[in-house]
């Protein structure tokens, strides 16, 4: 276990991104270099811009509205229904060929007996009628009616709360799974940023090789004028030089590459330009033991968390899918007045009516629509329990990998240290035989060569644990502290 500190300072110009998009290449006065005015991105500042305008994690946030508003309205089913009404209409009737008479009456006298004067006269009014013809009659009303209801449902087999808990539980999936998606977002910035580190570097080493490769030439070819060395030596000196130029331009081509992967990472292809702080750059290979590293992903992992809620909204769809096994109860009142001039109005031309009272119904036989519909929900909920078992299995392996991982990548970090060493002695050494005429120039290339190898090595097993690390640490749940407060 040892610590390394790489302190960088480099230029990020995003600008070359427009070229990159628009031509598909970055021209080469984009390479990046030391600029002081530029501002400089920390790891977490990356990550909080990412966090802003993720499109993963706005879907997920949308999501998890839409599982609250289906919280809203479960608990809507315990209220009553309540509605208003009124209606307004206009009528006309028309009978045809109707016969028309004039009616009136007359007096006409009648006697009665009277057994004190025998006989008494009265007159009675007698109904005339006279035949005027046939016509058509029309008769136009206007009616209007206002009325109130209301009905609540009091037991429907405990499906409204079963309903109310599957929600809920639903959106405490959706929650869980919108913060674990912020827990992607955090890794794939943090890859993403330590993936640019490791070229930035990988291209320091590639030059420092090249500057190493140039001053060899310049001592050999003062070798080759005094004579003490041939023109082989100095020819060879000049293709090694040219290769260290071929790895220079590699490792500047994949710098730009993995810039542009961070910028995309972060949702901003087109940002300004900006530098990055290498600070970040440094670890002392701290491992953990894996069985202690499961058992805390089982409590803590958050789309593990998401499963379980999963299960549970699943369990309480069985009840809610039961629910029609058991009578039905439901309370209902009216209010309504009406209004008509119509002549056909048997009753009183205003009326009004006030009723309530309560209704049970049981359904015997649905045509097995509720036991098919039970079973469904029966096995969608063991689907769900099948799916958790899986993602927990899925959990196991993948933390062993990464540990595993990590344990090579802290060895091949400790191994290419000692190494780094034990280049630079060989490179001195054959400097000094080739400088006594006991070596050759091809023991001062290899030693070179090995000295390269060696400190790219380093660089990829330092980056290479870095990034194991978060995603470990995503793996295991750890909520990161880039996502506290977002």
């Amino acid at each position: 276990m040892f610590q390394t500190k790489a302190k960088i300072a480099v230029s990020c110009h995003l600008l070359g991104l427009v070229v990159l998009l628009g031509a598909g290449a970055l021209g080469s006065g984009t390479a990046l270099a030391q600029d002081k005015d530029l501002p400089v991105l920390s790891l977490q500042e990356c990550v909080e811009l990412a966090l802003q305008r993720s499109p993963g994690l706005l879907i997920t946030e949308e999501r998890r509205l839409i599982a609250g508003k289906d919280v809203t309205a479960a608990k809507g089913a315990f209220l009553p229904d309540v509605s208003l009404s009124h209606s307004w209409g206009k009528s006309e009737h028309t009978d045809y060929d109707v016969s028309q008479y004039n009616r009136y009456y007359t007096e006409e006298p009648f006697y009665t007996y009277d057994s004190a004067n025998d006989s008494t006269l009265w007159f009675q009014q007698v109904a005339q009628q006279e035949f005027l013809g046939v016509d058509d009659e029309t008769f136009r009303s206007t009616s209007k009616s206002y009325s109130a209801s209301a009905s609540m449902n009091l037991f429907s087999g405990f499906s409204k709360f079963a309903n109310l808990n599957a929600a809920r539980n639903s959106l405490k999936a959706a929650e869980a799974n919108r913060d674990y998606q912020k827990e992607l977002v955090v890794e794939e910035v943090t890859s993403a940023y330590f993936n640019l580190l490791r070229y930035i570097r990988l291209l320091d080493v590639a030059r420092e090789s090249q500057d190493q490769a140039a001053k060899e030439l310049e001592r050999t070819e003062t070798y080759f004028r005094l004579g003490s060395a041939a023109k082989s030596d100095v020819l060879q000196q000049r293709v090694r030089l040219e290769n260290t130029r071929l790895d220079v331009v590699v490792a500047d081509n994949n710098v730009k590459k993995a810039f542009v992967d961070l910028a995309y990472s972060m949702n901003r292809p087109l940002a300004a330009a900006f530098t990055v702080d290498t600070a970040a750059l440094s670890t002392d290979f701290t491992l953990e033991e894996v069985d202690a590293l499961y058992a805390e992903a089982l409590q803590r992992r958050l789309d593990l968390k998401s499963s379980e809620f999963n299960l549970a909204a699943s369990r309480n769809n069985v009840t809610s899918a039961s629910s029609n096994l058991l009578p039905r109860v439901d309370l209902n009142a009216r209010v309504s007045r009406s209004e008509s001039d119509s002549p056909y109005q048997f009753e009183a031309q205003k009326s009004g009516n006030v009723s309530w009272g309560y209704s049970v119904s049981w359904n015997i036989f649905d045509r097995m629509q509720t036991l098919t519909g039970r079973s469904k929900a029966k096995a969608n909920a063991r689907i769900a329990e099948y799916q958790l078992e899986q993602a927990q299995l899925n959990v196991q392996v993948e933390i062993r990998q990464l540990h595993n991982a990590l344990v090579e990548a802290a060895e091949r970090a400790r191994v290419s240290h000692e190494t780094i060493i034990q280049s630079e002695e060989e490179l001195r050494l054959a400097q000094e035989r080739f400088r006594v005429g006991a070596g050759t120039t091809l023991d001062i290339i290899t030693a070179q060569v090995n000295l390269a190898n060696s400190k790219a090595t380093e660089v990829q097993a330092m980056c290479d644990f870095l990034i194991g690390q978060a995603k470990l640490d995503r793996a295991v749940g750890r909520l990161s502290t880039y996502t506290r407060g977002q």
